[in-house]
């Protein structure tokens, strides 16, 4: 598991797995009420033009990819980061799909690694809680309400977005509003601290000090999880899977089979 966190993601691999996952269901974001505050559930016709939003935006991505998305560019990024690329940036040019010139690199590196963050951030919040480790010393009452704001804030951004309308400047808010929400979250959950702490352990088990192994997190109970850790990570993943369903997929049959969440 700590390999897993230390290591980059791997697109390709991630891609195979969400294909042997195609009956995992991740709840919708509509039906598990994100945040409290200015829900779509408050007013029928505005929840009933952001579902119809979705569905069609959604669509446009499967058709828009299907006519540009070139099986080099998949090879070297992924669907997921061709699908968030439409998104945030302006739809490539379809005659010159097979072609570098219409896909603007620095942009494609750019929201490969927020999709590398993003993992990153679930499985190091998993394993630091898996130990017991998010206690209030670590993580303080402040830092979950700021949280849980920013998931309100940023449902509420998506669904505006949406029901605007399918243009270029609301597709880009989306992909906007996920990422201030995954700086948000790295910051208060202190992901570049743990992984500091992870791979200096992971430097001192592999070398034993006079001759004594020590015992690896990773076979040690799961005791103390902080269940709001566990509900903010859950909420990101559902914010998160409409727009890179694959990695989201993966991770959340990962938190499955980990005794993660108890979604209901």
């Amino acid at each position: 598991m700590v390999n897993d966190i230390l290591t980059p993601m791997n697109h390709r691999e991630i891609e195979y797995n969400a294909k042997r996952l195609s009956g995992v269901n991740i709840p919708d974001s509509f039906i598990c009420g994100i945040g409290s505050g200015s829900r779509p559930q408050d007013d029928a016709q505005l929840m009933q033009k952001c579902t119809e939003g979705r569905k069609e935006l959604l669509a446009w991505l499967e058709q828009t990819g299907k006519r540009v998305f070139d099986a080099e560019l998949v090879m070297d990024y992924g669907t997921d980061c061709l699908r968030l690329y439409l998104l945030f940036e302006s739809t490539p040019k379809e005659q010159d799909a097979p072609y570098y010139e219409s896909w603007q690199e620095g942009a494609l590196e750019g929201l490969y690694k927020f999709l590398g963050r993003y993992r990153r951030l679930i499985l190091a919040a998993d394993e630091w809680n898996k130990r017991g480790n998010y206690h209030a010393g670590m993580l303080s009452a402040q830092s979950i309400a700021r949280m849980k704001d920013a998931l309100e804030q940023a449902d509420t951004k998506i669904n505006k977005c949406i029901s605007r309308g399918n243009t270029m400047p609301n597709r880009h808010n989306i992909v906007s509003a996920l990422m201030e929400l995954l700086n948000i979250f790295q910051k208060e959950l202190k992901i570049g601290e743990i992984v500091t702490a992870l791979h200096s352990h992971a430097i001192e088990t592999a070398v034993p000090h006079n001759g004594t192994v020590q015992q690896s997190p990773e076979t040690m109970q799961s005791v103390n999880r902080n269940p709001q850790v566990t509900e903010l990570s859950q909420n990101l993943i559902i914010l998160t899977a409409p727009y890179a369903p694959d990695l989201s997929k993966v991770l959340w049959e990962f938190c499955i089979r980990s005794n993660y969440y108890q979604y209901v």
